[in-house]
């Protein structure tokens, strides 16, 4: 048995499912400056204390922490270095398909116009947001909180 100790017997092997991280309440904070990073931990650390609060700094960062977690909710930056928060949206949603793993709620936050791809995403699905920077406190808190 794995480390998740949740697992599904198909009738001839024994498959390990992803167990939710902290029972569910985890949330993935994407953001290349370091300072929102902090501040919105810290605002959400406030408002949530019973969530797990995991950071990354760029999109490929929160592939890998996505991964090993499995967050109920992203906060993602749009604009990134080295894997910007649509790509790494779009590759996570491919790991959530074929891992069969349920795909996060993903609040999208961005100080720009956001690319059409997001918007579309964002307008196809209740489950996921689009915020614009700066954002106050209480949005981003009843953002997520809605979606935990």
């Amino acid at each position: 048995m794995g480390e998740t100790g949740n697992t599904a017997n198909t009738g001839t092997a024994t498959v390990e499912k992803p167990a939710p991280a902290n029972g569910g309440t985890s949330v993935l904070l994407v953001d290349d400056e370091g300072a929102i990073r902090r501040l919105f931990q810290l605002i959400l650390g406030a408002a949530l204390p019973g969530c797990k609060i995991d950071v990354a700094a760029d999109g490929a960062e929160a592939v890998q922490r996505f991964t090993e977690g499995h967050h109920r909710v992203l906060v993602m930056d749009l604009h990134m270095p080295v894997m910007d928060g649509q790509t790494a949206f779009c590759r996570i949603q491919e790991l959530c398909e074929s891992g069969s793993i349920e795909m996060p709620s993903v609040v999208f936050c961005t100080g720009f116009a956001p690319p059409d791809v997001v918007t579309s995403v964002v307008e196809g699905s209740p489950k996921h947001c689009l915020l614009s920077k700066p954002v106050s406190g209480d949005v981003l808190t009843e953002a997520v909180r809605s979606r935990l």
